[in-house]
């Protein structure tokens, strides 16, 4: 799956939608119009509640930048983009900016065997102290908490963030895990457009080659995140409801790595729904009708049932 849906690497979305279950995940990486190819029936299009969910996130990130479109033609493009994206946010944060959102993150995971990206929805820096809180942003449908297994994704999710933004802070990402990561050449030069988007003090930083450095080095003058935070948003009343404090528990991290990645690996199958208390998440899911997963643990209870029936002694 690491090559075949991703390219090498993996999004940090990824890994909290694969611990929400595995085998979802799977069918969201083949995607809807492969799904129909294969005979399956499922319609194309996205919830009610996805719509608004991202929405709302670009609404937030609206509420303090302006959304620029930069015409990418590379790798190295794309990459110089995300790369700028990081290099402004943290220049804002030491600028004494209090607030940054949608914040490119990368690095390597624990083993440094498969690269990670994600986008940090907010950066809250005191001013004063410096100290910052990387903030994770869920919207609800509800105005109830999610179940402990939902937080548990979102946990998941808030201390990957803070694992990379901490490892790029302690200068453990080098050039050449993005070169592998994102499958780049440093020596190649950026587009034409890209090079509009770039201030012209920087233009001269014309590939990876000589922009990564900076970026790095600019970036280790941040102070180690203090806090992370999952912060619970009201999509009916557009506020919020909860924040919820996590903290970086890196055994825990580590232990869920090695459930996680020996799948991205194709060292085992997909796994869907094992606990009897998380089989709502089915009746929730677009792909129920068809999942291999559930099928086969349906087929499962019917055997096993059957053998407790036939076992059972008759009264004459």
């Amino acid at each position: 799956p690491l090559f075949k849906y991703r390219g090498g690497r993996v999004y940090v979305s990824d890994l909290s939608s694969q611990m929400y279950c595995e085998q979802k995940l799977l069918y969201s990486l083949i995607g809807v119009r492969r799904l129909r190819e294969m005979g399956y029936d499922i319609e194309e299009g996205e919830s009610t509640q996805v719509t608004t969910g991202k929405n709302i996130h670009l609404a937030r990130a609206l509420e303090i930048q302006d959304v620029v479109s930069v015409s990418t033609i590379t790798r190295e493009d794309n990459v110089a983009v995300s790369l700028l994206n990081l290099l402004g946010a943290v220049r804002a944060l030491l600028s004494g900016v209090p607030v940054v959102r949608e914040v490119p993150v990368f690095g390597m995971s624990f083993g440094g065997d498969i690269f990670i990206n994600g986008i940090i929805d907010e950066i809250r820096c005191d001013a004063e102290t410096l100290q910052i809180d990387v903030v994770e942003l869920k919207t609800r449908a509800t105005a109830g908490p999610p179940s402990k297994c939902v937080r548990e994704t979102h946990h998941l999710q808030v201390m990957v963030y803070g694992h990379l933004l901490r490892n790029l802070i302690q200068g453990q990402v080098q050039m050449t895990d993005i070169e592998k990561g994102f499958r780049v050449n440093r020596d190649v030069k950026f587009s034409s457009s890209v090079l509009e988007y770039m201030s012209p003090s920087e233009r001269s930083l014309d590939n990876l080659r000589l922009l990564v450095p900076v970026v790095l080095e600019t970036i280790q003058a941040l102070p180690l995140p203090a806090n992370l935070i999952v912060e619970y948003y009201s999509q009916e009343k557009n506020c919020s409801l909860s924040y919820e404090g996590v903290n970086y528990d890196e055994g825990w991290l580590i232990d869920r790595f090695e459930r996680l990645l020996p799948f991205w690996k194709g060292e085992r199958p997909a796994e869907g729904i094992q606990d009897v208390e998380e089989v709502w998440k089915c009746r929730r899911c677009e792909f129920q009708n068809f999942c291999e997963w559930r099928l086969a643990k349906e087929c499962q209870c019917v055997e096993q049932n059957s053998k407790c029936f036939r076992g059972v002694v008759q009264p004459p």
